[in-house]
């Protein structure tokens, strides 16, 4: 009897072990046209300080279901970050973007893949862009920057898609709208 007793254990723990999947982890992929350029030096590093709401400062891919529980934020199991959103935007800032000439302190408020119905979502990502002189703590200007698009799948694969494209979209608006502060 033991020994079936075991056999049965035996069993059951390779049967786990062998339909358990492992966690994907992702980031934004390569950026694409940005051509290569020197290592920055003192006088031209990008000052760029990222922060976010304790929620974002972990690996998990956010999702909120809209439609059935819209004050409920959730976690992808099998799908992380290899980073914090707020790092990985940063990084996605300082590869694609010249922003030497101010220092930036941007505010991530929401970074998240909304479900308006269980085959719809989109991805949101919601920065607030603080511009300050460069070497000083005098503010010169606030812009908020709020982009959505739709999620190509209904699924963590669709999400992280998406917010690879925000954020680089997000990073031109914020280059664009920083040729015109002085």
């Amino acid at each position: 009897m033991s020994r079936l007793l075991i056999a049965v254990l035996m069993l059951l723990n390779s049967a786990c072990s062998t339909t358990a999947k492992n966690i994907a982890l992702h980031d934004f992929g390569v950026v694409v046209g940005v051509r290569a350029s020197p290592q920055p030096t003192d006088k031209t590093k990008a000052d760029i300080s990222i922060d976010s709401p304790a929620w974002l400062a972990n690996d998990c891919i956010h999702y909120r279901l809209l439609y059935a529980a819209p004050t409920e934020l959730r976690c992808y199991n099998l799908d992380k970050w290899i980073a914090p959103p707020a790092e990985l935007f940063k990084q996605q800032l300082l590869t694609s973007g010249q922003f030497s000439k101010h220092r930036l302190s941007i505010h991530l408020l929401d970074f998240e893949q909304q479900f308006t119905t269980a085959q719809q979502t989109r991805v949101v990502v919601n920065v607030v862009v603080d511009v300050y002189e460069a070497g000083s703590d005098r503010l010169l200007t606030t812009q908020a920057f709020y982009l959505q698009q739709a999620s190509a799948t209904a699924d963590a694969t669709g999400a992280v898609a998406g917010f690879a494209h925000l954020t680089q979209q997000a990073g031109d608006k914020i280059q664009q709208w920083l040729m015109t502060v002085h």
